[in-house]
């Protein structure tokens, strides 16, 4: 009964040092820091329409930008997390000649967006998936230019809300940095982006 009890004293000291170091390096759904912000930089597809220009001819549109985010999130599960997110959804450039007319029109359309998003996660070991819901707030500005006419540029802008949504993957390379990657889309913008970055978790 002796020796049962001495080895249980033991095993229990041992678990007990251990704890600490292994907690520091388990990943999620282990012990996690909750708080975390990132950055990504990547790629934005135009889903390019030339419905978009009425009674216009000779139509060319830069299809693919550079599109950045910024985010910072509460993880309060190992499942769940809510974010603050800000996106830049890239600078698109435009030729079009309208109908009936000589003069070619040269402009670019951009759109930022910010608001917040509900993520759901699955943990496996080191790596996360995830899928993102949210609302945004989406800020669009086109500005243009008619060559060879003397009217003034043409600048406009328009601010509204929408859906936003995406699926990505982490990976935990140490227990305060995650690398991620991202495909993100807004429900009326039309621009895929595809995502890398980093996270810093605190």
């Amino acid at each position: 009964m002796k020796t049962r009890t001495t080895r249980n004293v033991l095993l229990a000291a041992a678990a007990a040092m251990a704890a600490p170091a292994m907690a520091q390096y388990l990943p999620p759904p282990g012990p996690y820091t909750p708080w975390y912000i990132g950055v990504g930089i990547g790629q934005g597809t135009l889903n390019t329409d030339s419905n978009a220009f009425n009674n216009a001819n000779n139509i060319s549109v830069g299809s693919k930008e550079t599109t950045y985010t910024v985010r910072g999130g509460w993880r309060f599960t190992p499942w769940t997390a809510i974010e603050l997110d800000y996106f830049d959804l890239g600078k698109y450039d435009f030729h079009a000649r309208p109908v009936g007319t000589t003069a070619d029109i040269d402009g670019s359309a951009k759109a930022k967006s910010y608001g917040a998003s509900f993520v759901g996660i699955l943990p496996i070991d080191v790596f996360d998936l995830y899928g993102r819901i949210g609302w945004v707030r989406t800020k669009t500005e086109v500005n243009a230019n008619n060559a060879g006419l003397s009217t003034s540029p043409f600048n406009t802008s328009d601010t509204r809300s929408e859906a936003t949504y995406g699926i990505g993957g982490h990976w935990h390379f140490t227990p305060q940095w995650a690398l991620f990657a991202e495909w993100m889309k807004n429900d009326n913008v039309k621009v895929d982006s595809w995502l890398i970055g980093v996270d810093f978790k605190f």
